[in-house]
């Protein structure tokens, strides 16, 4: 086994937090093994009102990187993952009841997100929306985006309703946390329930829409939950992660659990395990999380064979950390460090023949339903690979179209016709009303067409995107998280609206 080469590792750290340097928004990275901290690379400022530096012990927003603490206090509870969420929660929709929480918990259960669902029905995330309504929303999903097992995509609503599960059987996620976690560890965690909670010395996080443009605080309205609500320092983070590696701690043995990838309905292994995903890079294993939350973006790996990690946080939107964390990670274990793909796929717009998948590819990045990432080198000349965590792609060009995988399922893509129109039954009112949302949509002689989408007074009037097949492409959401979601004329007097995490609600003809 190669020795882990800490001055090369530290070299790429300090690279990186080198470009957050001045008045800006910046971030922490910390190398370790098992024994203890081995490196750290700081840089730029916690907040910009208060001018105070990003440090190690500054505490931040984890987001999804709570994930796998939930999953670890899951098996620590001996929480019955096979059994269907039903069990203890019966008031789901059925098909969501059906659901067992392990494919809840690995990403392959298909529930819908909710904040894409409520960003379909025009509601922003920065809109203030407590558990409740939340819960009461998700009551009103009416079914699941795909067949449990037969794909992976990303959805936050799973880890919501396990910890609803655990709650319910006595284990309070929020207080194991900031009870006997932080007791075990020395660990300063905090578990606030929703943005405005007040921790003390949390860093800011920052956007802008433009390089040049000023910075902005970012903020989020919905309610936090067990899939994301964690905060605390990167020195934190990384002495549960050092627990992790040896084995101990209040959650014991359970990282070779959180990190077993799984099981496809065909028998294929998902890249994605229980709160943790698996990347294999020239035979060795490494295994990490990410985390995003409007101005914050993280990430951390780990490599269980010499006991090896690193974490990164940061608290700057623009900062992809997923690349970065990987680099440092190649630079100490000497592997391959990953390579930007050569331009093999077409660029422009594609559509499957039906239904409301849609690809577009620009400049090196592929967009599957409103999830864009970078493309990499594949396995042959002739693909190009997307490492998200979240959204696994595998493609190459197929005739004028695409052809590949998306999130493990096969997928092909053809390119959307030049002089692609809308037909006019999409003109007209559509409501759901499960959901309490509507859209407006006027279509032109010449096919092209507007919509005005949105909640109560934020409705607004935006051009539509014509794919061909009754199908267009809507913006949707606000920044720093605008996206597209497309409109699918699915059956007469029937609309669906569909983005990746969220492909099941349906707008009715007023």
């Amino acid at each position: 086994m190669t020795r882990p080469d800490w001055t090369a590792a530290l070299a790429e750290a300090e690279r990186i937090v080198g470009e957050w340097t001045g008045a800006q928004p910046g971030g922490a990275i910390l190398l370790f093994d098992r024994d203890g901290l081995r490196g750290a690379a700081c840089g730029g400022l916690a907040s910009l009102v208060h001018g105070t530096p990003f440090t190690s012990t500054t505490p931040s927003r984890f987001a999804s990187i709570t994930k796998h603490l939930l999953c670890a206090f899951a098996l620590h509870r001996g929480f019955d993952l096979a059994a269907p969420l039903g069990t203890a929660l019966p008031e789901l929709p059925a098909s969501i009841a059906a659901v067992p929480g392990f494919r809840a918990l690995s990403m392959t259960g298909g529930i819908p997100d909710l904040l894409p669902s409520y960003t379909i029905c025009g509601v922003p995330h920065s809109a203030t929306v407590d558990a409740a309504a939340l819960d009461a929303f998700t009551l009103t999903l009416p079914g699941l985006d795909f067949t449990p097992g037969s794909e992976m995509s990303y959805s936050n609503t799973g880890y919501r309703l396990v910890e609803h599960a655990l709650a319910r059987q006595g284990g309070q996620f929020g207080a194991w946390v900031e009870g006997a976690l932080n007791d075990a560890l020395g660990t300063g965690f905090r578990f606030p329930g929703a943005w405005d909670r007040p921790v003390a010395g949390l860093a800011d996080g920052h956007w802008r829409d433009a390089p040049e443009a000023h910075w902005r605080i970012g903020g989020y309205g919905m309610a936090l939950s067990a899939s994301g609500a964690l905060a605390g320092s990167a020195q934190d983070l990384a002495t549960w992660l050092r627990a992790l590696l040896r084995g101990d701690g209040p959650a014991g043995d359970v990282l070779e659990r959180l990190a077993t990838p799984a099981i496809l309905q065909d028998g294929r292994r998902s890249h994605y395990g229980l709160g943790l995903h698996v990347v294999e890079t020239n035979g060795r294993r490494l295994v990490g999380h990410g985390g995003h939350l409007p101005g914050f973006k993280n990430h951390f790996l780990l490599d269980a064979e010499s006991g090896t990690g690193v974490v990164l946080l940061s608290n700057r939107e623009e900062t992809e950390p997923y690349l970065p964390a990987l680099r440092i990670m190649a630079r100490l274990l000497d592997l391959p460090v990953p390579r930007a793909a050569a331009p093999v796929l077409p660029e422009g717009l594609f559509a499957e023949a039906d239904g409301p998948a849609w690809l577009e590819v620009r400049a090196g990045t592929a967009t599957f339903m409103g999830v864009r990432d970078m493309l990499m080198a594949g396995d042959s000349e002739d693909e190009a690979v997307a490492l998200s965590p979240y959204l696994p792609m595998r493609l190459r060009p197929d005739g004028g179209g695409i052809a590949g995988e998306v999130g493990h399922a096969p997928r092909r893509f053809i390119p959307v016709p030049a002089d692609a129109r809308l037909p006019a039954e999409m003109s007209g009112t559509w409501r759901a009303q499960a959901q309490h949302a509507e859209i407006t949509i006027a279509v032109a002689c010449d096919g092209s067409g507007t919509a005005c989408h949105g909640a109560g007074p934020l409705h607004r009037w935006a051009p539509l995107a014509p794919l061909g097949g009754g199908r267009a492409l809507m913006p949707v959401g606000a920044m720093p998280w605008p996206g597209r979601a497309c409109l699918w004329l699915r059956a007469p007097g029937t609309l669906r609206v569909a983005a990746n995490r969220s492909r099941v609600i349906d707008f009715l003809r007023d």
